[in-house]
Parts: C-alpha cells; structure tokens; sequence
C-alpha cells in the first residue's frame, strides 16, 4: 500500500543516505544511482512491499514523467560544464558519436532483440531504439569526481557528456520510426516520421535557443539591478530546464532537446561570478531528481518475471547490449578521429544506458506492441545490467587509464592533455 508519508520517508532518507555517503560509495567502485536503483527494488511490492507506486499511479505515467525531469535537469547540468573551448576540440569525436556510433547502437541492440528474444523486426527495432540514448545522468556520475577528474582528460569525460545529453533528444527519431513501422507499413511509416521527427526537433531547436538567450539576458539584467536575492539567484538554471521541457513539449517539441540547447546559450553568457553557485545548486537538485527517478524504477522492475518470462535468452540479451551494443563500433569510429586507442576504448565501453533509456522503453508502450509486458522486462533487465556493469567497473576502467598514461594530477585539479588523446 502507498501513503504519502511511506513515500516522503523512503524518498528522504534515500536522497539523506545517498548524500551523506557518496564519496564512500565512489571509493568503493559503486554509483548513487544503482544503490537508489537496489533501494528502490527492495522497497518495492516484488521484494519488502512497503511501497507500490503502480497502485496510485500508471507505471507508464509515473516513470515517463519523472524521467522527463530528471533528464532535462541531468542535459541543462552537463551544458553547464560544457565550454565553447570544449566543443571545438571535441567537435569530431562528437559528431562522429552521434552520427556514426548512435544509429550503430540502435542496429546493433536490435539485432540481439530479434536474434536471442525472437522479436519482430519493427519490435525489436524499437526496443533497440529504446536503448540507444547514453544517460547524462549516470554518464557524469562516473566520469566526474574527484578519481575520474585527476586521472581522465578534461576532452575524454566531455566527449561523453556531451555526446550523453545530446543523443537524448536525437533519439527520438529512431523511436518514432521503429514505433510507426509497429502499426504501419514502411511506405506510410517513413513520411510519418519525417514530417513528425523533423517537426519535433525543429520546435525543440527553436524553444532551446530562444529560452536560453532570453534566460541569460534575465539572469544578467537581474544581476546588474540587483533584483534576486542571493540565495535565489542559483536556481535560474533548475527554472530553465522545466521551462524549456514544458515550453517544448506544449508546442510539440523534444523538450529533452530544448532543455539541452538552453543551457548551452545560457551557459556561454553566463558571467562567472555566477556560473559556480548556480551549478552547484543545479548540481545538488538534479542529483535528487536522478535519485527519486531510479528508487521509483526499482520499485516497478519485473524481476519476477526475467526468468520467467525470458530465461536465459534475457540474460544473453542483457550480456549482448552491455558488451555488444557500443564497444566495438565506437571504438573503431572514435580511433578514426585520430584520438589514440585507449582513449578511443574507454569511450567506447563507457556508454550507460539510465533514465533516457527507461524514458524511451515506457514511450515505447504508446505504439501498442505486442506483449509489451515481455518488452519491458527485457528492456529493464538490459537497463539493469548496464547500470549495475557500468558502475561495478567504472573505477577500474579509470584505474587501468592511469595506469596506461601515467598522468594523475593533484586532488582539486583537474587533468588536461595537450596534443594527441592516448
């Protein structure tokens, strides 16, 4: 049974736990987000039954909404970090990433789909749709900190994050084509899709910019007249992203997009006497936001049914989407970049499926598939497994970097390369 005051314990002595330990939890190779994840599988009706969300609230309805939340506040958050200085030195390797190694993720992923499940094509292609984004949130979870800042260089961690927050939202191409081939022929599915990606993302790329700049000319303004206390001024970005996701999204946008696009201008005229507290602030509540948004994901994961609904055909495909998925077309794109070959690996393995990925699974359920309780399950346990993969080797594959290069720099430092990536 689900009560409000269940809920606000369980939310608050998560967010009390998770922030109180998590330089202890990163010490130990783990990640926030897959403790919040295991938290909210025990609390849940398959485990200890102290709390079922589905009881108040579809799980469609619950999960897609906070993950719009989370993952417009995890994009605006990245952009934040971003540069200019760092797009134009990352420039190939992320147009190789979304270009190249996005549309190789979405093939590769549905072909295990149809190969161990035994899917349709135009279902499999949407599960493998489903799993292509990279998830911001749990992307800067494991590049960021204080190993991954001394150890990795600066353009390494930005090409992921960068790649992690724009990939969202241009994912939402292959969702909508995979969805329509669900339902209609591949003659009436293909104009579909144009007509309806391009206007989707050409509304997100017109709110995107246009709230941006007109946030950051406020934010300025405010600043110069002293119109904002101080301790309401960290909040502009947290405002911007839930206006640019519901502005977009009223219009008939990819708010995720827009979000992403809005705190890039916003970022690059942000004074920097402003940039430190209001990133940390935005810090703080999108790490909330991711932390609520994997506890409810816990609390509806189909365990029961991975077994027996899957067998070990789920299993293999969960094995096929963490180790197949992105590793080996990445690798051989980002080398073709002329970045070196154990940069080219880590940012080849380091591709987490997280709260883009169940945003998309649960979208997904809109195109009326077939036995969409068995896309689900297949579809969380692969969310699952590449959290849990992720996090478990996330330190040793940074350990293993520094090793290779032998560069570390001084604690409150963060490491920068000059010339060729290793």
């Amino acid at each position: 049974m689900i009560t409000a005051d269940r809920t606000l314990l369980a939310v608050g002595l998560a967010v009390l736990v998770l922030g109180l330990s998590s330089r202890l939890v990163k010490k130990h190779a783990l990640s926030p987000v897959l403790l919040a994840l295991v938290a909210g599988a025990a609390l849940g009706p398959r485990a200890l039954d102290l709390l079922d969300p589905e009881a108040a609230v579809p799980r469609t309805v619950l999960l897609e909404q906070l993950c719009r939340v989370a993952l417009a506040l995890s994009v605006v958050d990245i952009a934040l970090r971003l540069r200019p200085a760092d797009l134009r030195a990352d420039a190939r390797r992320l147009a190789v990433l979304l270009l190249v190694v996005m549309p190789g993720m979405w093939l590769v992923s549905a072909l295990g789909a149809g190969l161990l499940l035994g899917l349709p094509l135009a279902v499999a292609l949407l599960l493998g749709a489903a799993l292509t984004p990279t998830d911001p949130g749990v992307a800067s979870a494991l590049v960021t900190g204080t190993m991954p800042n001394r150890s990795l260089p600066r353009r390494v961690r930005m090409s992921l994050q960068g790649e992690a927050a724009a990939n969202d939202g241009l994912a939402l191409p292959f969702v909508v084509l995979s969805g329509l081939l669900v339902t209609l022929p591949l003659g009436e599915a293909l104009p579909e899709v144009a007509v309806e990606a391009g206007r989707q993302v050409g509304v997100a790329v017109v709110v995107g910019l246009a709230t941006g700049w007109l946030a950051m000319r406020v934010v300025d303004w405010a600043g110069v007249h002293r119109l904002a206390e101080e301790d309401w001024f960290p909040l502009a970005a947290t405002g911007l992203a839930l206006t640019a996701l519901a502005l977009a999204h009223l219009l008939g946008g990819t708010g995720v997009l827009a979000a992403f696009l809005a705190g890039l201008v916003f970022s690059e005229g942000l004074p920097e006497r402003l940039r430190e507290p209001i990133h940390e602030v935005h810090r703080s509540v999108t790490k909330v936001a991711l932390a609520v948004t994997f506890l409810a994901f816990g609390m509806v994961l189909p365990f029961d049914l991975w077994w027996s609904e899957l067998g070990l055909a789920g299993v293999g495909f969960a094995l096929w989407v963490l180790v197949l998925r992105r590793l080996p077309v990445a690798f051989a794109a980002v080398r073709a970049t002329g970045t070196g070959p154990l940069s080219s690996a880590f940012i080849g393995w380091s591709g987490p499926l997280g709260v883009a990925g169940i945003y998309y699974l649960v979208h997904a359920e809109r195109y009326g598939v077939p036995d969409y309780e068995r896309f689900f399950a297949a579809g969380s346990l692969a969310i699952t497994a590449s959290v849990l993969g992720q996090a478990l080797l996330a330190s040793l594959a940074v350990r293993g970097y520094r090793r290779r290069t032998g560069e570390e720099v001084e604690e409150g430092e963060e490491l920068q390369l000059a010339g060729r990536l290793p």
